[in-house]
């Protein structure tokens, strides 16, 4: 089977199920993490570098806030 025809096949199946709780039928479709804040398995020291790594690159507050626990990572 080749991609289009595997994809055309999902597409076909998908229509047969009800939707998920995101919306989608097909999960594979669905984000692969939460839209949530996510420090997962960071130390606070760890979790303060990364936001400041990120505040370098241009991220603004807002999108520091989505994907972080910006308080906690306060020094």
């Amino acid at each position: 089977m080749t991609g289009s025809a595997i994809a055309a096949a999902r597409r076909r199946a998908a229509g047969r199920l009800p939707p998920l709780a995101c919306g989608h039928r097909d999960p594979l479709l669905c984000l692969a993490a939460s839209s949530g804040p996510s420090a997962y398995g960071l130390s606070r020291a760890q979790l303060a570098a990364e936001v400041a790594r990120c505040r370098v690159r241009g991220w603004s507050e807002a999108d520091l806030a989505a994907r972080f626990d910006t308080p906690q990572a306060a020094p």
